[in-house]
């Protein structure tokens, strides 16, 4: 599935719901899509008119058959192959010149995340060391950004964030901008609280896989790629 045009706030917030439940939405009726997101169905026809189709069960036999093909290797192959299939990866040009525009303004690199997104958070300060800038990475949801005033001028805080709707990570970020740092921010999607604080925002879209109500399992696999991709262009824009 992908987008052929520029979505609006409701079109977006449909298709993101539709990439998180594949399944689903291969067993409910459009009328019940449009219930579940509290929209109209009208809504949910202009939306799938945005993204290509004709009509609802053109989508359905589309994910119908994306989830035969995932029997058909494992999940972590079958999510690698499907994003790196999608249109708006072509998006991430412009957002990378964006990027090497706030990095010529950035006298530190800062990664913020929490859990496994905190992890990853490491891998990227020493991908950005590497490619010659200054970077460290911070995974503690309670770090006092208010005490360090001033310090956080000329930086770039770069927040990693599966659903951006962490309250912790919310509340660091808010205090990161309040302190004067440009945030960039990876999310799974751009409609969530994170995306909006950020200055920028790169979004890879992929199915959540949660277990219970803390264990996230949504493949980071665009997460890497992206963090290696930010720090090549810190070395191309030298």
């Amino acid at each position: 599935m992908q987008t052929r045009q520029k979505l609006t706030a409701t079109q977006l917030k449909i298709y993101n719901y539709v990439v998180a439940n594949k399944k689903q939405i291969t067993e409910i009726t459009l009328r019940e899509l449009a219930s579940i997101l509290g929209v109209s169905p009208a809504s949910v026809v202009r939306t799938l008119e945005a993204l290509g189709y004709q009509h609802y069960y053109d989508l359905q036999n589309e994910i119908k058959e994306e989830l035969n093909r995932n029997k058909v290797v494992d999940d972590i192959t079958y999510q690698a192959q499907y994003y790196f299939s999608q249109a708006f990866l072509a998006d991430y040009d412009q957002k990378i010149v964006t990027f090497q525009e706030i990095a010529r303004k950035t006298t530190d690199f800062v990664f913020f995340g929490i859990g496994s997104s905190g992890d990853l958070c490491d891998y990227g300060a020493r991908q950005f060391v590497n490619n010659g800038r200054n970077a460290f990475s911070i995974d503690d949801p309670y770090y006092p950004v208010e005490l360090s005033r001033d310090r956080f001028k000329n930086k770039t805080v770069i927040v990693l964030s599966v659903s951006g709707e962490g309250q912790p990570t919310i509340d660091q970020v808010k205090s990161f901008k309040q302190e004067g740092a440009t945030i960039v921010s990876i999310t799974n999607n751009e409609d969530n609280t994170i995306a909006g604080l950020s200055d920028l925002n790169f979004a890879y879209h992929l199915e959540f896989k949660i277990i219970g109500e803390t264990i996230n399992l949504t493949s980071q696999v665009p997460v890497v790629y992206l963090l290696e991709r930010l720090s090549r262009a810190l070395r191309v824009d030298k």
